[in-house]
C-alpha cells in the first residue's frame, strides 16, 4: 500500500513538471501573490511561527500529542550565543516512558 501511495505521488510530480512550462508567468506569479507564503502562519492562538507555510486546520483528536514539539527561547538570535541547557537534559527514564506510551498509542 505504501509503495502504491508513493508511485502515485511520483506520478503526480511528474504530471506538475511536465505542465509547468505551459503555465504563463504572470498567472504563476499571481498564484504565488495569492498563497501568502510571505506572511507569518500562526502555530497556536497569539503564537505565530515562520513564513513561507500554509495554514491547515484540523480537529484537536485528529493527531493526538501529549508533548508540545516546538520549543521556544528567548533571547538573542545570534549564531554565536549558545543554546539554553534543557531541563530535562539526560532524564533517560521519562523518554523511554514516552517511547513506550507512544507505541501503546500506535496499537
Amino acid at each position: 500500500y505504501q509503495d502504491m501511495l508513493g508511485y502515485a505521488r511520483l506520478n503526480r510530480g511528474k504530471i506538475v513538471t511536465e505542465t509547468m512550462p505551459s503555465v504563463a508567468k504572470k498567472r504563476w506569479e499571481r498564484f504565488i501573490g495569492g498563497m501568502r507564503l510571505d506572511e507569518r502562519v500562526e502555530f497556536g492562538e497569539g503564537d505565530i511561527g515562520l513564513s513561507g507555510g500554509i495554514q491547515v486546520w484540523e480537529p484537536a483528536s485528529a493527531n493526538i500529542t501529549t508533548v508540545d514539539m516546538i520549543r521556544r527561547f528567548g533571547g538573542s538570535t545570534s549564531p554565536a550565543a549558545q543554546w539554553p541547557e534543557e531541563e530535562n537534559a539526560g532524564d533517560d527514564e521519562e523518554d523511554r516512558f514516552d517511547r513506550m506510551e507512544k507505541l501503546i498509542e500506535k496499537a
